[in-house]
C-alpha cells in the first residue's frame, strides 16, 4: 500500500494540521485580545492609571499631615511614603494592581492611627477630605470600564479551548482592580 493511499495516516495527519492551526490562530486571537484589554487601562483621561495618579497623590497628602501630627506612629508614614513609590514606580497593570493594593492597607493603617490622635481643626477637615477622595477614587476604579472588560476576558479565556490554548501558551488572565 503506498503512502499516499493510507487513510488512517492521512485522517492523523489532518488532525494534526487542524489542531496546529487551532492554537496558533486561536492563541493569537486570544492573546490579541489580552492586548486589547490592556489598551483600555492606558486610554482615556479617565482610565484607570489616572485614577491611580489621585491615590497616589492623596496618599501623599495624607502622609505629610499624619507626619506633623504628635503622636502618628511614624512606621504608617513610611509605609505610606514607600507604597507611594511602589506605585508610580510600577510599570505593568499586574504591578499596578498589586501596589495599588498595598497602598490602600497602608492609607487604611494610617487613618486609623491618625484617626485617633488629636489633630488641629484644620488638619483633621484635610485629612478626613483627602480619605474620602481616595476613597472615592477606589470606587470609581472598581467602577471602570476596564474591569468589565476584563472580567468579559477572563470568563471568555477559561471556556474550552480557549483555557487549554492559553495554559499551553502562557497567557494569563487580566487583571482586576475590586
Amino acid at each position: 500500500m503506498k503512502l499516499s493511499e493510507n487513510r488512517p495516516l492521512a485522517c492523523g495527519i489532518l488532525a494534526v494540521v487542524i489542531a496546529g492551526v487551532l492554537f496558533i490562530g486561536g492563541g493569537n486571537a486570544i492573546k490579541s485580545k489580552a492586548m486589547a484589554v490592556e489598551s483600555v487601562f492606558y486610554s482615556a483621561s479617565e482610565s484607570i492609571s489616572a485614577e491611580l495618579k489621585e491615590l497616589s497623590d492623596n496618599a501623599v497628602v495624607l502622609s505629610s499631615i499624619a507626619a506633623n501630627a504628635r503622636g502618628v506612629n511614624q512606621d504608617y508614614v513610611a509605609a505610606t511614603n514607600e507604597a507611594v513609590d511602589a506605585l508610580r514606580a510600577a510599570d505593568s497593570v499586574s504591578a499596578k494592581a498589586d501596589a495599588s493594593h498595598d497602598l490602600t492597607a497602608a492609607v487604611e493603617n494610617l487613618y486609623s492611627n491618625v484617626s485617633n490622635l488629636s489633630l488641629s481643626e484644620k488638619d483633621a477637615e484635610d485629612f478626613k477630605y483627602r480619605y474620602r477622595n481616595y476613597e472615592s477614587a477606589l470606587l470609581r476604579i472598581s467602577h471602570d470600564g476596564y474591569n468589565d472588560d476584563a472580567a468579559a476576558f477572563n470568563r471568555e479565556k477559561s471556556g474550552f479551548p480557549a483555557g487549554l490554548i492559553s495554559a499551553i501558551r502562557g497567557i494569563k488572565d487580566a487583571v482586576l482592580f475590586n
